[in-house]
């Protein structure tokens, strides 16, 4: 483990029937707020209802930009940021799933410090503006998965260049304040649901895999997320009203990307930006299915390269030492989670997401040319293989 450095500045405020403090929080930092939300859903759960009626009671004046997709894009963003500068919003409000809570971190950008939210990208070789102001952020997630409510980083879709990329920056882009009330999460359907899992058990599981040995705690709270998100998520689908079962799954999101679990590990992020390039081009494939489509092949590209950690995963999550030979402990993690992704609805592969095999080689070029790592031989031999055993479904 590697010295580390901890700071989260973010209030977070967890809990049923939190949300209706938004107008509350809101008025510690400023006068006139923009909502940044989806184009539906949070209008016919009431949720919307739920936030402006807080505000309303605060008297904080407000403006909504309910035009973000999944995958947000940089022209939606553009334009919530342009919004927000011409109304002079004070206070950014991102309400919905990760890309809504993505979007308002953009907005927050361009609001501060105008342009296009893509100038501030680190996205190859290109030139990278650097963030003057950022407007003030209230996180409100319905959706457990990105996590985006506690930390720094939002992910951005250029649909004119087929470029999925993220942005990190800790000095502007942590949230002032994050509202989780898990009460807002009983409304998600069944394949949301479970594809917001899958991306919480990758964010721990990225650097779980690939960073530094003898993190000890870290990775028993990685286990615990996992176990704690394969457990609940199996009773919210069968009853998608436990609240409580929900409460775990939210607050499992949260703690995931809020700096400890993977603090110390200084390891690598590979199944993220091998799915944002599969999404830059496939703009109907869900996050978290991409995800899901990934994580067995890279398991058992790990398996056959740096193994530890895979076995690892096999005899704390799946099944204990002696049940399992050790020579089959890679299989058994693949399978588990193969198993699983299966059983809570989704595809463990490309193929089945509609995927064609042409594409395979788009998909590594674009990761290598948008992480400036063009050229790079065997950086694109080890990303043909996964995605080639993602494709085959190992």
């Amino acid at each position: 483990m590697r010295s580390l450095t901890l700071n989260n500045p973010v209030k977070f405020i967890f809990g049923p029937g939190e949300v209706s403090k938004a107008g509350e929080e809101a008025k510690s930092i400023g006068k006139k707020a923009i909502i940044i939300t989806g184009k539906s859903s949070v209008k016919k759960t009431g949720t919307l209802d739920k936030v402006t009626k807080s505000l309303d009671a605060a008297g904080i004046k407000y403006v909504i930009f309910s035009d973000i997709t999944p995958n947000p894009k940089v022209a939606e963003i553009d334009a919530a940021g342009e919004l927000a500068r011409k109304e002079n919003c004070d206070i950014i409000i991102g309400l919905g799933g990760g890309s809504a809570m993505d979007a308002a971190k953009g907005a927050s950008i361009v609001a501060g410090s105008g342009g296009s939210v893509w100038d501030y990208m680190s996205v190859g070789s290109k030139t990278v503006k650097p963030i003057g102001k950022a407007v003030p952020i209230i996180m409100i997630p319905t959706l457990p998965a990105s996590g985006s409510e506690g930390n720094p980083a939002a992910v951005f879709t250029n649909m004119k260049t087929n470029e999925k990329a993220g942005i990190y920056n800790p000095d502007k882009l942590f949230p002032k304040i994050a509202i989780f009330d898990p009460d807002l999460t009983l409304t998600i359907p069944p394949k949301p649901t479970a594809e917001g899992v899958i991306d919480i058990i990758m964010h721990v599981l990225e650097e779980y895999l690939t960073g530094d040995v003898d993190c000890d705690l870290q990775d028993r709270i990685t286990e615990g997320i996992i176990l704690t998100c394969m457990e609940n998520v199996d009773k919210v689908l069968e009853n998608p009203s436990d609240r409580q079962a929900r409460a775990n799954i939210a607050l499992a999101s949260s703690v995931a990307l809020m700096g400890l679990p993977n603090a110390g590990r200084a390891g690598a992020w590979v199944v993220h930006p091998m799915e944002h390039a599969v999404t830059g081009y496939f703009d109907n494939i869900a996050h978290g299915s991409g995800i899901a489509a990934i994580l067995p092949a890279y398991l058992k590209y790990l398996g056959e390269t740096k193994p530890d950690k895979v076995e690892q995963l096999s005899k704390r999550i799946f099944a204990p030492c002696e049940e399992v030979d050790d020579s089959m402990h890679v299989e058994n993690c693949v399978e588990g989670f193969k198993d699983f992704i299966l059983d809570i609805g989704l595809k463990d592969n490309l193929q089945d997401l509609g995927v064609e095999e042409k594409m395979l080689e788009k998909f590594a070029d674009k990761y290598l040319s948008v992480a400036n790592m063009e050229g790079n031989k065997a950086e694109k031999e080890k990303l043909m293989k996964i995605y080639r055993y993602a494709w085959e479904g190992v």
